[in-house]
């Protein structure tokens, strides 16, 4: 019986940090995944999708951006990642995982499966770590010390009338197939299909893009979705906001959609980009005491431990205990409830009303999925209100988890921070994580970036803001590009006179607003940041009229 220090199911971007920076420390690792090493980012989301986008911008042919974005995606071969991944001393398991009890993980594999390219999964994104045995498979049990959860997110499917019945894509399905469709209706307008609509309307899809909400990006400035979508609308996109897809039908020329305001779509491929949900189902968490509902994210504690709450439901704690780490879980962030019906985002901390780490919450409200309504696939797992603290897991060995399956953002970065915060507590280096400053990012042109506390989440929470901007068109960098498109605006709080959050669109944004991600996590004073010299011409000179004006605000 094969024993392990940690024991990883799933071998995405956390898993895969996870383990080789744990086997890097001494200890024997090994990951189950029965997909792509790597997971679906550099495969079938991230790198694809800005691969496609740089493409769009140079003008590039259909044909050349596929071969370019196939490339990139390493077409779908893991072997390098894999080897990568064996060179750092852990252990590869290619099959599904399920925990039997404590501290023992059943492990399925397919007879014969070696290493190198992903096979034996359920399409080219199968989680590690979830799923049957097949008929022709083995099972092999595998004890550890420390479990981390890290098997990511998986589409959900919008509840509408006869959507199985008409031909639709999924993100990573888009992102991997060489189609280009002439009418595509894209389901969702958070960052995915955002980006992916303006993609396949740059390469001459005539595209409508859907919203169930009244604005694009809705848990995000409101600005920055205004901004967008004209900008989407500029370059051919027909962009429908308010109404959601209630009914989809075959016709003779392709499908159509009937949204709920009675407008019917005609189209000839449907993508659906209406949100994720923690892929968490058939792990046999309930053997630990954990009862996770379809849609539920695991809540952890500041170090990326795993904490089951009291009654059933995932409550917030305090100290070590509070779910997100140092802010009170009001809710799922990075999650979307079927159907598009994103409705506001849930912040994933309440406190962030000070620079200081221990007052400050989480607002990490991931992109490319919007947050549910309670009680709806997706929503918010730290709704519920109990006493009392929340309690470790049935188990004297350490669960961990990181990535999408905590709720807190579906960003590959976000993914990434929360590995190495797991991977140094379990090498005894503890270590917490905080929220307060994970970048947002949409790639469409212009760019959307945001980071910290938005004014929706802001107001959700009860924080108060205090707010100032600048229009990109008034700077020098935008009369020589030619490009008027864009802003930027900041959010600082009244009490701590320190930036608890920033928003902009234009041009890279997310290239030059990096010194802002810095301010919000260090707590950098207004003084300094406003003291601060940028070069001539870049983007980067709106902030300085903006933290003037911030600076005047709270004098």
């Amino acid at each position: 019986m094969p024993e392990f220090d940690v024991v990883v199911l799933g071998g995405g971007t956390a898993g895969v940090r996870v383990a080789t920076e744990v086997a890097r420390g001494g200890r024997s690792v090994a990951i189950v995944e029965a997909g792509l090493v790597g997971g679906e980012s550099p495969y079938l989301a991230c790198l694809p999708s800005k691969t496609l986008l740089e493409a769009a911008g140079r003008g590039e042919t259909w044909e050349h951006a596929v071969a370019r974005r196939d490339e990139v995606a390493s077409r779908l071969d893991d072997t390098a990642e894999a080897a990568r991944v064996a060179a750092a001393g852990v252990t590869l398991i290619r099959g599904t995982g399920h925990i039997a009890r404590p501290g023992t993980i059943e492990a399925t594999t397919a007879c014969g499966e070696g290493g190198g390219k992903a096979s034996g999964a359920e399409g080219p994104g199968a989680p590690g770590g979830t799923g049957a045995p097949g008929p022709a498979s083995q099972v092999n049990t595998l004890e550890y010390r420390d479990l981390v959860i890290a098997t990511g997110s998986e589409p959900v499917a919008p509840p509408i009338e006869g959507l199985s019945d008409i031909p639709a894509w999924t993100s990573a399905e888009a992102l991997s197939c060489p189609d280009l469709p002439r009418r595509l209706v894209v389901l969702g307008g958070g960052s995915a299909g955002c980006e992916l609509a303006q993609i396949y309307a740059a390469f001459g899809s005539q595209v409508t893009l859907v919203e169930a909400e009244n604005v694009l990006l809705p848990g995000e400035a409101t600005f920055t979705g205004e901004i967008l979508a004209e900008a989407l609308r500029r370059a051919g996109t027909e962009v429908r906001l308010g109404a959601a897809a209630a009914k989809a039908e075959r016709t003779d020329e392709g499908l159509a959609l009937t949204l709920e305001d009675g407008t019917r779509i005609e189209a000839d491929r449907v993508l659906l980009a209406t949100g994720r949900r923690p892929r968490l189902s058939g792990l046999g968490l309930d053997n630990l005491g954990i009862d996770v509902k379809p849609g539920m994210s695991l809540a952890v504690d500041a170090t990326c431990r795993v904490v089951v709450p009291r009654n059933g439901q995932a409550v917030p704690g305090d100290g070590d205990n509070a779910s997100g780490g140092a802010a009170e879980a009001l809710g799922d962030a990075g999650t979307e409830a079927p159907g598009g019906r994103a409705g506001a985002k849930r912040t994933a901390g309440a406190r962030a009303v000070s620079g200081d780490k221990d007052r400050a919450g989480a607002f990490e409200a991931g992109q490319h999925g919007q947050a549910g309504e309670s009680g709806q696939a997706g929503g918010p797992v730290g709704s519920g209100v109990a006493e009392g603290r929340n309690r470790p897991a049935k188990t004297d060995a350490g669960l961990w988890a990181a990535g999408d399956v905590t709720g807190l953002g579906t960003h590959s970065h976000t993914a990434r921070y929360q590995a190495a915060v797991v991977a140094a507590n379990i090498l005894g280096d503890r270590r917490e994580a905080d929220y307060r400053a994970i970048p947002r990012a949409v790639y469409t042109m212009p760019a959307v970036f945001a980071v910290g506390a938005s004014p929706q989440a802001a107001a959700e929470a009860g924080i108060p803001l205090v707010t100032a901007g600048f229009d990109l068109q008034d700077t020098a960098k935008a009369a020589v590009a030619g490009d008027d498109a864009g802003r930027v605006e900041l959010y600082a709080h009244p009490d701590s006179k320190l930036l608890i959050g920033a928003a902009a669109v234009g041009p890279r944004a997310a290239d030059w607003m990096g010194e802002i991600t810095l301010a919000i996590r260090a707590g950098i004073p207004l003084a300094v940041l406003a003291d601060t010299v940028r070069a001539f011409p870049t983007y980067s000179e709106a902030l300085e009229p903006a933290l003037a004006e911030l600076s005047g605000k709270l004098s």
